[in-house]
């Protein structure tokens, strides 16, 4: 047993030693103060490594902390919630969907797939929405009725959704396969049916309201949309600026932006009657060649568009959405949409005033194929427009192209 003394000489001992140093402690252990005066006073000397004192001056904590973490850790890339693998089908198994956008519309639309009775409840269930009777617009027109913004985009999703639903029913094996769905412009909204996101019925409300707002918006100005094609030489950016300033010395509303990407080298611009004429008058100079004009009563995905934003916005509140069956691609991003309801919402809404990157899409799509085996590309709907893009980015990938009219 140890005496009172030695105990008590024992306890000063163990008080007086100091604890273990740390290894690397000191490192972490510099202040601002301490650091400034080593930089700027070469006689101060500090035990702290000499190449992190200048980043504890230049770097906040968060951004040394994450450099750290960086080096420690390495970089890790998120994983992009909305793609839907697809590996255990043969890639000549997938289908893809492809609906048309306004511009691809006719009269005698439908008359081809009235017969199907899921495609004729697509007609029913529009009319129902609309107040008006889709199916004979669509069949009878006139043609200058069919042209307007108000009628044609809601006939465009209807009869592209009516030639889904006869498509699926000529091939219970479109739907089983269905792997991936991209709609131009509106057409996105069929996309969107198509992968089960939305129902028909809430998609055709929501294409309403945006019939509606992007037809005022068009009444601003007198507008349009022009194809044109571009090479390494063209300036057409400084085409388009030459173009604003021409509209704001007539005192005019400077639309003229690109508002389609449609394949390499084509581009839709769309924008006010004084800059779209610019454009025509002075291809020359600026090494362009405008091919055509659109069929179109307004510079939709421009800025022109606007205020439809939020109205689209709007119009998905008290929507029930679903998660997608297949990849669905956004024409905003030109990339797969995100599983997240809040996303999609986001990217469609903001479609209306932003160029359509159907040309990324196509990339996307493209780089599907293995050993050059491609899956099968149906373009569902009125026109054949995406069908010569298709053409146009792959001749091998338009091989396994088949279009199925309405």
């Amino acid at each position: 047993m140890l005496s009172p003394l030695r105990l008590s000489r024992l306890s000063i001992r163990l008080i007086r030693r100091k604890p273990p140093v740390e290894k690397g402690i000191l490192d972490e252990g510099v202040t601002f103060s301490d650091v400034h005066n080593v930089i700027l006073t070469p006689t101060t000397r500090l035990p702290y490594p000499e190449e992190e004192l200048r980043d504890h001056l230049e770097k906040t904590s968060s951004e040394i902390m994450k450099e750290r973490n960086k080096q420690r850790y390495g970089t890790r890339k998120k994983k992009d919630l909305g793609l839907i693998d697809f590996s255990h089908l043969p890639i000549e198994d997938h289908v893809v969907a492809l609906f048309p956008g306004q511009g691809a519309q006719f009269v005698g639309m439908g008359q081809k797939v009235v017969e199907v009775p899921a495609a004729k409840r697509i007609f029913d269930e529009a009319s129902e929405v609309l107040g008006y009777d889709m199916l004979k617009v669509c069949l009878e027109g006139p043609r200058q009725k069919l042209e307007q913004t108000l009628y044609c985009q809601p006939a465009v999703v209807t009869s592209s959704v009516a030639a889904f639903e006869a498509l699926k029913a000529s091939d219970p094996s479109i739907e089983e396969n269905l792997t991936d769905a991209a709609g131009f412009s509106v057409g996105e909204y069929a996309a969107l049916v198509a992968g089960k996101c939305l129902s028909f019925g809430d998609a055709i409300r929501i294409v309403k309201t945006r019939a509606d707002a992007m037809s005022e918006c068009g009444k601003l100005v007198k507008s349009g949309m022009v194809t044109v094609r571009v090479k390494a030489t063209s300036k057409l950016d400084k085409a388009m600026t030459d173009a604003r300033k021409v509209a704001i010395e007539k005192r005019e509303l400077d639309i003229c932006e690109v508002a389609n990407y449609l394949y390499c080298g084509v581009r839709v611009i769309g924008g006010s009657e004084t800059c779209l004429k610019f454009l025509e008058d002075n291809q020359d100079k600026y090494k362009i060649q405008v091919l055509k004009r659109l069929a179109v009563s307004a510079a939709f995905h421009t800025r022109q568009m606007e205020s439809a934003v939020d109205k689209v916005a709007q119009a998905f509140r008290n929507i029930e959405m679903h998660r997608p069956v297949c990849n669905v691609y956004s024409n905003y991003t030109g990339k797969v949409m995100s599983s997240k309801k809040g996303d999609v919402r986001g990217a469609v809404a903001k479609q209306v005033n932003s160029p359509v990157r159907w040309e990324q899409i196509q990339q996307f799509l493209f780089r599907k194929h293995q050993n050059e085996v491609f899956p099968r590309f149906y373009e569902v709907g009125p026109g054949r427009q995406l069908g010569a893009m298709l053409f146009q980015t792959s001749k091998k990938m338009h091989k396994n192209y088949t279009h199925f009219s309405c």
